[in-house]
Order: C-alpha cells, then sequence, then structure tokens
C-alpha cells in the first residue's frame, strides 16, 4: 500500500469505522500489501470485480458487488475544494461557504442537465447492492443484472416474485435461472452489458413469455429430449395424458408409457448421475 494511502488513512480517518482502516491502524502499513489478481478490459470490469467481491469474500470490502465511476471529471474548482475537504476536518465558515459554492447551482456540472444514459446506467448500478445472475434453462450464462429491482420493472414483474425464483431456484416463466451467484466461476455472460441491444431482446422475450408458469420437458426412457411445453395441459392435450398423471411422474422422475416428464431442462451430466 503506497504511503500516500496509508498515510491519509491514518491521519485523516482514526474516527472512521471502515473495516480496512481499523485493520491499518491495527496491524500497521507494513503487513499490507496490494496485488493485481487480474487484467480485464475495461467493460468486464464490472462482472470480474463484481465475481471476486462474491467470490473471495473480502472482509474489508465494504460493497456487494463491483461498480465503477469512470468518465466523470470533476472542474479543478471542484477538485480544489475536495482537497481542501479531505486535508481539514474542521473547515472555517469562509472555507464552508467556497465548498457549498464549488458544488451547487451553476458550479454543479448537472446544474440544469438531464442525465445522459449512460449516467443514469451508472447510478442505478452505483445503487445496486446484488447483482442478478441470468441463465437459460440449459444453465448458460446470459447476462448480469444489477438488481432485482431493475430487472423486475423490466420485464413487468415484482421484487418479490423475482426473489422468490431466485430462492427457489426454479425456473422463471418456463426458460430462465435467475440467481445471486454464479453457477459457475469462470463463465462469462454471452451478453456483456444488460443495458444492451441484445440484453433488451432477451427482456423482451420474457416478458412475452409472461404467461408460462411451469414448463414442462419432455423426454423419452433414453433421456432424450422430446418436446418442451408451456404447461402440463399443453402436454396433455397432445400426448394423450392426463395432467395429475404428468405431474405425479415429473415429482416422481419415473417413466410412463415410454416418456419421461421433468420441470426442469436435463443436462447429460444429470442423467449419468440418475
Amino acid at each position: 500500500m503506497s504511503n500516500y494511502l496509508s498515510n491519509t488513512y491514518l491521519k485523516h480517518k482514526k474516527n472512521n469505522n471502515m473495516p480496512i482502516v481499523q485493520a491499518l491502524l491495527k496491524y500497521k502499513k507494513e503487513n499490507f500489501a496490494v496485488l493485481i489478481v487480474e487484467h480485464v478490459n475495461i467493460e468486464n470490469l464490472f462482472v470480474r470485480e463484481t465475481y471476486y467481491i462474491t467470490h473471495l469474500l473480502p472482509y474489508y470490502n465494504v460493497l456487494k458487488q463491483g461498480y465503477s465511476s469512470l468518465g466523470y471529471k470533476h472542474t479543478e474548482n471542484t477538485k480544489q475544494m475536495l482537497r481542501e475537504l479531505a486535508q481539514n476536518r474542521t473547515h472555517s465558515d469562509e472555507n464552508k461557504t467556497l465548498i457549498f459554492k464549488a458544488l451547487v447551482g451553476e458550479n454543479n456540472p448537472f446544474y440544469n442537465k438531464a442525465h445522459s444514459e449512460e449516467s443514469k446506467i451508472k447510478i442505478i448500478e452505483s445503487k445496486s447492492i446484488y447483482p442478478v445472475y441470468i441463465y437459460n434453462s440449459f444453465k448458460k450464462l446470459l447476462v448480469i443484472y444489477p438488481s432485482v429491482t431493475t430487472l423486475a420493472k423490466s420485464i413487468n414483474s415484482n421484487n418479490s416474485t423475482v426473489t422468490n425464483y431466485i430462492k427457489n431456484k426454479t425456473l422463471f416463466r418456463g426458460e430462465w435461472y435467475l440467481s445471486y451467484l454464479p453457477f459457475n466461476i469462470e463463465s462469462m455472460p454471452l451478453i456483456d452489458n444488460w443495458y444492451s441491444k441484445k440484453a433488451n431482446d432477451l427482456i423482451l422475450e420474457i416478458k412475452n413469455n409472461f404467461h408460462i408458469k411451469k414448463a414442462i420437458f419432455v423426454y423419452n426412457i433414453n433421456y432424450e429430449f422430446i418436446k418442451k411445453f408451456e404447461g402440463v395441459l399443453h402436454a396433455q392435450k397432445e400426448l394423450n395424458i392426463s395432467h395429475e398423471i404428468i405431474k405425479k411422474y415429473a415429482l416422481l422422475n419415473n417413466p410412463y408409457k415410454g416418456y419421461i416428464f421433468n420441470s426442469e431442462r436435463i443436462s447429460s451430466s444429470e442423467i449419468v448421475g440418475i
């Protein structure tokens, strides 16, 4: 850790309750080091930072996921006032007035301006605590959304419904798994940005499947995939098998008249264990 950083913490943050500050004071700066765990492209920074936070679970990290405020630049006057703020814990009335004037009204970089789409995205990400990983029924990671609230609004759902599917680990609208943590720590999302056109197309597809509550996957006795139905009544109509029998044998995971029913897609790795 650089002398500048550690000295700044020790000099100005003695009353701070942040874990890293307390640790620096207790164990001294010579017992800390800064290590680079991975070099990444800037567009993947949020994903990879979140990955390390959720898997290494660093004690001193107060954030639950990664995000960045890259791209925003303070004016020189604002920088000077912020330096003054950092250097002195107690300000004179004159300095307080100068700092206030430097950060409000026409001196504020957002004065009389609407947020750009980019700034809106950064605001959403900065306010998020837990990201939501979206997988398809093959358990391939599609995209990472910044929060349950953001996702729920996008797909015309609500927080409690989305949260229940995350907790129960069941398919949402017959095709998607939602999770707070990645299934495979090495996998990267097929869609880089949750606000991209591809992500919007995915959201539209999820919205169009609002009528599906529980899909049924049908296999033959060799576990070869036959067809996916939007529900047991659709399967009943085409297979001429009672929906009660379909639900019963889906729970038992036993074959019935040459068919195997399941509420999830069965992967080849799962077949080996059956």
